[in-house]
């Protein structure tokens, strides 16, 4: 076999790897959700008092529970809003496509500070959806 066959093979195996170690992590979350046992969810904020900045986080998510967790310095100190509640669900613009993964979902809340938009992927969303409806 010659190098290029060779290289095209490693990568096709470390992608099929990739993809079934993250489905795997999927399965596990949705199964522990289904427990009722607590679970974070991997998303990013846009929270009102940080205007034009997505914030990297998880969204804690449990039995009667939601709250933010920062996974950078830039959104210490913030967390989810108070009266938080979903309004819509949407595609990301052409525009947010370009800072965020245009395949993910953008789930548009209203609060008492103001609007707040959480991006998370399409399998994900039932677990936002669920603990932003608990709230």
């Amino acid at each position: 076999m010659d190098a290029p066959v060779i290289i095209h093979l490693f990568l096709f195996a470390t992608g099929g790897l990739t993809v079934w170690l993250l489905g795997r992590r999927v399965r596990q979350r949705a199964a522990r959700a289904a427990r009722g046992a607590v679970i974070e969810v991997p998303c990013l904020l846009r929270h009102p008092a940080r205007a034009g900045r997505w914030l990297r986080g998880r969204l804690v998510t449990g039995p009667g529970t939601a709250a933010w967790a920062p996974r950078t310095r830039a959104g210490a100190g913030l967390g989810l809003p108070a009266g938080i509640r979903p309004l819509d669900v949407r595609s990301p613009s052409t525009r947010e496509a370009m800072r965020i993964n245009a395949g993910c979902r953008i789930v548009e809340c209203a609060s008492d500070e103001g609007t707040v938009l959480l991006a998370v992927m399409p399998h994900e969303l039932g677990h936002v959806l669920a603990a932003l409806a608990r709230t």
